[in-house]
């Protein structure tokens, strides 16, 4: 086997191409994967959608043809400012036990303890029933159309696949306890622009037209909006095994559907950023543009915003209630509006226990519970075409942890790595035996 060392080696080269995106610049980090494949005697294909942005696959061969199991990762990553980090965000450090690195979480570790899992599969000489496909991508935090979705167009079986696993659960440690996290279903995309126009001028001379104050008007009634909590099977089934032991004064928690009855737990629910997260659609304003000159007005402005949608949400209801607070003054421009809305993949199957198994047999009897992750993720596409798909990396994070994701400073410990790699190799097993369909 790969020992822990080498593991770690080959996160922190891979850590140190960078493949933020925008624009991306992928195809050296396909590359490095391919690379590390061929030098271990086993094909892998690099395939290019455009110059500089690149995808990998890689198989090994089962005894039965069709419906393939795909170990999905992708390769680049999102923005980081090296002022607001304690460390260069693309050196890959290693400090107090953690590897610092944009990526590391979201998720380049991953894509590593799949990787070597894959390639000791492979070297173990066993067959597994099924084709196994590594299959690294590029483009996923701006879309997927470079990637997953130019793949499946390319490659005809992966659109024949039987499972799908990728990013979007971990193990959580929360009030001194660990349980697993296995996303079966994600929030919907709902990205949106606010644009106004209006009438310039010198500031020193207001006139009543002025397209910033349209959009702050807009923005304040979009998000003084309580979106309304709401519970689904997967959020029931969650949050009543994880705040079961939980009360507020002498209440013990009553279940999720009992619970959103009474203001006292719902304003509980709401103070945690992901339970409020996993339970509403919620809106997030991230860009404002408007104005160049302080003593000008400007003529034209716009608020970039970033919802997220319940599963069982339209983009039709969600956007009608948009369009109705924004008011009139505003223009409402929709981004990327054929987002796939796909149905959540099932819980109570043998893909969902054989992982439960794997998780146990090395993090001990934690619950094992299905997910909904509030980000979007390329498994979207997969689910789209009825083929199950769960996110789950096997690795133990802190709330803090978590929040990095996507923040300053994001990190994941050597434990974690280790943890990673064992209960990645025990996944992989369980997904090239005869007990999958």
């Amino acid at each position: 086997m790969m020992d822990l060392d080498k593991t770690i080696e080959l996160l922190r080269n891979f850590l140190r191409i960078d493949t933020t995106n925008p624009p991306g610049n992928e195809e050296k980090a396909a590359l490095f994967l391919q690379d590390i494949l061929r030098r271990e005697g086993i094909p892998a294909e690099v395939y290019q959608a455009v110059a500089g942005r690149a995808n990998v696959l890689s198989r090994i061969k089962g005894r039965l043809d069709g419906k393939p199991v795909i170990l999905l990762g992708h390769i680049d990553v999102v923005p980081a400012k090296r002022e607001e980090w304690a460390c260069d965000p693309f050196a890959a450090e290693i400090k107090d036990g953690f590897i610092y690195g944009r990526g590391t979480i979201d998720m380049k570790a991953q894509v590593i303890c799949q990787l070597v899992s894959f390639i000791e599969l492979a070297r173990s000489g066993v067959a597994p029933k099924r084709d196994i496909i590594f299959l690294a991508t590029c483009d996923e935090e701006v879309g997927g159309s470079h990637g997953v979705e130019f793949m499946l167009d390319r490659v005809p079986g992966l659109k024949d696949a039987s499972f799908v696993l990728s990013e979007g659960g971990c193990m959580f440690e929360e009030n001194g306890s660990v349980h697993a996290q296995i996303s079966v279903t994600e929030k919907k995309l709902a990205q949106f622009i606010l644009k106004a126009s209006g009438r310039g001028g010198h500031g020193s001379t207001p006139h009543g037209d002025n397209a910033n104050e349209k959009i702050v008007a807009a923005s304040r009634n979009i998000l003084s909006y309580k979106w309304p909590l709401k519970a689904m099977p997967v959020t029931s089934a969650y949050l009543d095994e994880v705040l079961k032991e939980q009360f507020l004064g002498n209440a013990q928690f009553p279940g999720l559907k009992k619970a959103l009855q009474s203001k006292k737990w719902r304003d509980c629910l709401e103070r945690n950023e992901i339970y409020n997260s996993i339970l509403r659609n919620t809106v997030t304003l991230t860009i404002l543009k408007g104005g160049e000159k302080v003593n000008v007005i400007p003529s034209e402005s716009c608020a970039y915003f970033d919802a997220r949608l319940l599963p069982s949400e339209t983009h039709a209801r969600f956007f009608a209630r948009v369009k109705k607070l924004a008011g009139d003054d505003v223009v409402i421009e929709r981004i990327g509006e054929n987002i796939p809305s796909p149905t959540p993949s099932r819980y109570n199957s043998l893909f969902f226990q054989g992982i439960k198994e794997a998780i146990r047999s090395v993090k001990g009897n934690i619950p094992v519970l299905p997910f909904v992750t509030t980000g979007a993720t390329d498994m979207r596409y997969f689910r789209g075409l009825g083929i199950p798909a769960y996110g789950f990396f096997p690795v133990t994070l802190t709330k803090d942890e978590h929040m990095r994701m996507h923040s300053k400073d994001e990190r994941i410990s050597l434990a974690s790595i280790s943890e990673g790699l064992e209960g990645s190799r025990a996944i992989a097993k369980f997904l090239a035996s005869d007990r999958i369909p």
